[in-house]
């Protein structure tokens, strides 16, 4: 029964485009990235874990694993938010996301129904003659919802799926940069889709190496898988300046990558399950962050904290007599950490590594950087002066630099 509760939960996911499309029945043909929300209350559902343990036949639920949320803007940058739907077989359908997905959770794709005359879909399925629908528990105002099967008005049983577009005015996917250093933007991100950068001034790294007190980060040019860990160059603190284009193929994996993702930072489910968050650790996690005018990896717990690059949440302390709420420091959710090993310095500089060159391209926020170079590594020039140098791709004053 637990399965098919989580099959329902995730159901609500596995709706059509058509709305509008306007096609046939409204079923979805072929893989594609959504946003789902409640037709009755208008809140969008999220992903925050990849537990759920309740059996709706016999009217208990655990609804922790999905929540809903009125703020449309926070959507556009949330990789919880994203769903990918994927027509499955038969009319079925299966979904992916935050790392999870209908047929792992459950062993079962789900049905929808057509298309309402409205653009809506009801959600439902049926065991042993008995047919539920998943709804909007919560009928007030309020900026959370609530998912369950009791709710009987129309309104709340329908819910509204608007697909993801690269180019859309209100639904597409951006990166709301958390650091800001010497007029840069950056943001530690990890999602379970793969994509690639389509806002100009934008650039996605790894860490490939750490030797002794510097951390060196490689650009990933073109497509980048799922579930990588990155740290993205911004082109400004603006979302809609920083959009990806989502994919659905998967490109070949990153090799030597030593950053660590996490999906969720919910302290609500510490109890259920152990992927709900996790918690910083100064010994084996160094976490991006500014310091001193330049980016450094740091295990500095207080300063990271200050510096909102980590997240405090309250959990219950299980192992204290009277299991009492403490507050812990986590990594945020669908961002990254680089994992360090025994002897790694609290405090990593990081350095910049241009395709092709070793070792000859200084820290960003280095001012002496001159000259202009091949991407092989070769010198071209002892200054910066890129005039008269044949369209490509250059490194000019530790820089890549694209001469049109």
């Amino acid at each position: 029964m637990r399965r098919l509760y989580t099959l329902f939960i995730l159901a609500l996911l596995n709706i059509s485009y058509a709305t509008a499309q306007g096609r046939g029945s409204g079923l979805v043909d072929g893989d594609n990235y959504y946003r789902v929300r409640n037709f009755g209350s208008d809140r969008y559902v999220y992903v925050r874990d990849d537990f759920d343990d309740s059996d709706i036949f016999r009217q208990k639920a655990d609804f922790q694993a999905i929540e809903l949320w009125k703020d449309a803007s926070k959507t556009i940058y949330d990789p919880a938010s994203v769903i990918l739907i994927h027509r499955y077989e038969n009319g079925h359908y299966n979904l992916q996301a935050q790392g999870t997905g209908v047929l792992e959770l459950t062993g079962h794709a789900v049905q929808i129904s057509n298309r309402l005359s409205d653009g809506t879909y009801k959600v439902f399925a049926t065991e042993k003659n008995t047919t539920v629908y998943l709804a909007e528990e919560r009928t007030t105002s309020g900026n959370q919802g609530k998912l369950g099967t009791n709710n009987n008005q129309e309104k709340y049983r329908k819910w509204i799926v608007d697909k993801i577009e690269t180019n859309s005015a209100t639904n597409y996917f951006g990166i709301k940069p958390t650091i800001t250093l010497n007029g840069k933007y950056y943001h530690p991100f990890y999602a379970a889709f793969p994509f690639r950068t389509a806002s100009t001034g934008m650039h996605v790294y790894y860490v490939s190496k750490v030797s002794g007190n510097k951390a060196t980060l490689k650009e990933i040019e073109g497509n980048i898988p799922a579930s990588t860990p990155v740290i993205i160059e911004c082109a400004s603190a603006d979302p809609s300046n920083n959009r990806l284009e989502l994919l659905t193929s998967q490109p070949a994996a990153i090799n030597g990558n030593k950053l660590v993702g996490v999906y969720f930072c919910n302290g609500e489910r510490d109890w259920k399950s152990v992927n709900a968050y996790k918690r910083f650790d100064a010994s084996t996690m160094r976490v991006l962050t500014p310091a001193n005018g330049q980016l450094i990896l740091s295990n500095n717990e207080t300063s990271l904290l200050n510096s909102q690059v980590l997240e405090q949440i309250e959990v219950t302390d299980w192992d204290s007599e009277d299991e009492d709420d403490i507050e812990i420091a986590c990594i945020p959710a669908n961002t990254c950490y680089l994992k360090a090993d025994a002897g790694t310095p609290d405090v990593l500089e990081i350095k910049f590594e241009a395709v092709g060159i070793e070792d000859i391209i200084a820290n960003q926020t280095e001012k002496s950087a001159k000259g202009v170079y091949t991407l092989s590594g070769t010198q071209l020039r002892a200054t910066n002066d890129v005039q008269g140098l044949p369209a490509g791709l250059y490194i000019v004053g530790g820089v890549k630099v694209a001469i049109k």
